[in-house]
């Protein structure tokens, strides 16, 4: 793999950042000349890294799913019967760390000017984990009401759209508590449990 000089690096990031920070702003039409000037860096640098803006973006893209990959790969993983409590939640809520720490790209690619590229690369990953997470808790196929398929369907969207719910909130629930409430949710249900008669 071909070593990457470290004020590449750097360049990239300043490119990354200048480049979200005007989307946001709602710069979405801006010349090279622009974004260099935000990023600090100089034409040919940004030649010697990209084409285009368009292929910073998709840059930006990769960059923010390999950190969404890293994120929720299960590290630890066990059947559910095994798992404390209080574990439950840990995965999940480096999901929500993740996107704090990489909260520009996510408003602008989720929120702003919603990506549909980016979206369907998180639902993917989104997807891998709920598929991991079911297959590590070893939930039995007979004791599922509904089919596989449709239960990770409907967790991954609901995982993506309380995303947005959480972005448009401005993060007024730590990530702790949103993990929690979706793990909750997600094995029990949205309504508290009524005392029997």
């Amino acid at each position: 793999m071909k070593r990457i000089d470290p004020r590449q690096l750097i360049s990239k990031q300043k490119l990354h950042e200048a480049y979200l920070t005007m989307q946001l702003k709602g710069q979405e039409q801006f010349t090279i000349q622009e974004l260099c000037d935000t990023a600090e860096v100089t034409r040919p640098t940004f030649y010697k890294l990209y084409k285009d803006t368009q292929v910073l973006r998709f840059d930006i893209h990769e960059s923010v799913l390999a950190k969404l990959k890293a994120a929720l790969t299960i590290k630890n993983p066990k059947p559910l019967s095994e798992m404390p409590k209080t574990e439950m939640p840990e995965n999940l809520t480096l999901l929500f760390e993740h996107i704090l720490a990489e909260h520009t790209a996510y408003e602008a690619f989720f929120v702003h000017q919603p990506d549909a590229i980016f979206i369907n690369g998180v639902k993917e990953v989104m997807k891998q984990y709920v598929t991991d997470g079911i297959y590590y808790s070893q939930s039995q196929d007979r004791m599922l009401r509904v089919k596989i398929d449709l239960i990770i369907a409907y967790v991954t969207g609901a995982y993506i759209e309380s995303i947005v719910y959480w972005i448009k909130e401005r993060y007024e629930t730590s990530p702790k508590e949103m993990a929690s409430t979706l793990i909750e949710i997600s094995l029990y249900g949205p309504y508290v449990e009524q005392p029997s008669v």
